[in-house]
């Protein structure tokens, strides 16, 4: 097979067991697409690899390739030969493969900044074309949302504030001024530049908002605009993740100009009254949510006629749910929502974990008929004894398995309401504002094209609906690489656009 190979590779020093070991990461055109490459060097072993294609396998290189230059990597039936001179800690030169010779360019990156002088590099940049890019802080590194390459890295020092992602961008910042910097530079890595203005800064703002008998906690990002702005509420998955969580897509409405607001559900977090997600069915939540969606409506910066939801699994069910109970909701993004009956929905997931422990197939159909078994006793008010005796055997047959637990009260989670509740789909075609449902084609946790089936077959054939699959995806909207999806964040803003909204 014919190919180019492109490579860009980064240095990190380590110190592992008085050991200098040194990392270099960068990437491989391998017939049309670009991969993740690895090299590693300590004074006694040098090698080389594809983590994403790959996985573990390491190939040792010979020569020292700071001194010697030519050296060779042997992957496999392929050779594919170095030539390079080190300097002043960048290796470059040529690689010859298949007769063909390419330049390759290799930076040694530095150590990792300071946690206190990231904020000094956050903030959203915008170019003469109106496209943004998004600087921000996480886990004590700086990240990139790029509007160019629709992916959101991590930025890696390899000069003075210049960074490299595996994206294959180069991202340099200029034009400090009271500890922020205004200008930043990326290039692709076919050596276009572009540059970008910081525009001024998202304002984030606390509420705590009554609803009910509770006060839920919520931070408010509000863009810079003189005018009433496009909002969206955030709403959060399923489980006890906080709003830390739903930030990552709060950031960016944000930054395209639209207010946007994520909570702590009741009883998580900083919230704060008798509420307790855990026992709330979608209906309660539906009707809470509702009050925050009002809340976001009636605030002084925001145009309430384009008020729409974003949701995540649990939270793309209720944001469909809201759509269908409130007109005045603008638009829906659901994103890996199941859109069918929980009943259905958990034991599509119950199948998949089984199986992915290696439980044989034939333990797996008894696992889902039990657990099947299990939610109609939540149905009928009686669990039999016989049901949980059959989960105590697979008990003592697999350890830390997921299953019913061993006691016969009624759980206060899931309800019935819910494992029957199954409006989503059915009354989908009261729904009146465009929505756009985005699934992972991996997902594991939600039956995508049931539930996309389910929406087409209740929907009003006049909705307006969009509908986009991501290529090796998860549930999380993650793949294999541990990436967000490529185009997760640009295929929303490009929707918003076509909408109306921004």
């Amino acid at each position: 097979m014919k190919f180019k190979i492109i490579i860009c590779i980064i240095g990190l020093t380590l110190f592992t067991l008085g050991i200098k070991a040194q990392t270099y990461i960068g990437e491989v055109l391998y017939g049309t697409t670009y991969q993740y490459a690895k090299l590693s060097i300590t004074d006694s072993l040098t090698t080389f690899s594809l983590p994403y294609i790959d996985k573990d396998k390491k190939y040792i290189i010979s020569e020292q390739i700071k001194t010697a230059p030519d050296w060779k990597v042997m992957r496999d039936f392929e050779v594919w030969d170095f030539k390079t001179t080190f300097s002043k800690n960048i290796i470059k030169g040529a690689l010859l493969l298949n007769g063909t010779s390419q330049p390759v360019l290799f930076y040694e990156q530095q150590h990792a900044l300071p946690e206190q002088s990231l904020a000094a590099y956050e903030g959203v940049f915008k170019d003469e074309k109106g496209n943004k890019a998004i600087v921000y802080a996480g886990n004590g590194y700086l990240h990139l949302m790029s509007p160019f390459s629709e992916r959101t890295m991590s930025l890696k020092p390899v000069e003075n504030n210049m960074f490299w992602s595996v994206s294959g961008e180069t991202s340099v910042f200029k034009n400090l001024k009271n500890n922020s910097f205004h200008t930043l530079l990326i290039q692709n890595r076919f050596h276009t530049e572009i540059e970008l203005t910081k525009i001024p800064p998202t304002v984030i703002e606390e509420a705590w908002i009554p609803v009910g008998e509770d006060t839920i906690y919520a931070k408010l990002f509000i863009p810079p605009t003189g005018k009433k702005a496009p909002a969206c509420l955030v709403l959060p998955g399923g489980g006890p993740t906080g709003m830390a969580n739903y930030e990552y897509e709060a950031r960016f409405f944000a930054a395209q100009g639209m207010v946007s607001l994520v909570f702590d559900k009741s009883g998580n977090g900083k919230s704060k009254g008798p509420g307790n997600f855990n026992l709330q069915t979608f209906e309660e939540k539906t009707d809470q949510y509702l009050q925050l969606f009002s809340y976001l409506q009636q605030h002084p910066k925001v145009d309430p006629t384009k008020v729409g939801v974003h949701g995540p699994s649990e939270g793309g069910r209720l944001a469909l749910m809201m759509a269908i109970d409130e007109p005045s909701v603008a638009f829906v993004n659901a994103t890996a929502a199941p859109i069918m009956n929980m009943r259905e929905g958990q034991l599509y997931a119950i199948q998949h974990h089984v199986r992915n422990r290696g439980i044989v197939e034939t333990d797996n159909v008894s696992i889902t008929s039990l657990w099947n078994e299990y939610y109609q006793g939540i149905i009928d008010g009686s669990i039999l004894p016989e049901t949980i005796k059959k989960a105590n055997r697979f008990r003592e047959t697999y350890e830390r398995l997921f299953l019913p637990p061993d006691y016969l009260e009624i759980p206060g989670s899931p309800s019935k309401s819910d494992l029957l509740n199954e409006r989503v789909a059915k009354e989908a075609g009261k729904i009146k504002c465009p929505v756009f449902l985005q699934y992972g084609e991996n997902d594991e946790r939600v039956a995508a094209q049931k539930s996309i089936q389910n929406f087409f077959t209740y929907a009003s054939g006049e909705l307006p609906v969009s509908v986009k699959l991501y290529p090796r995806a998860n549930h999380s909207f993650m793949t294999p690489e541990y990436e967000i999806s490529h185009g997760y964040t640009g295929d929303k803003l490009q929707w918003l656009k076509k909408i109306g909204i921004l």
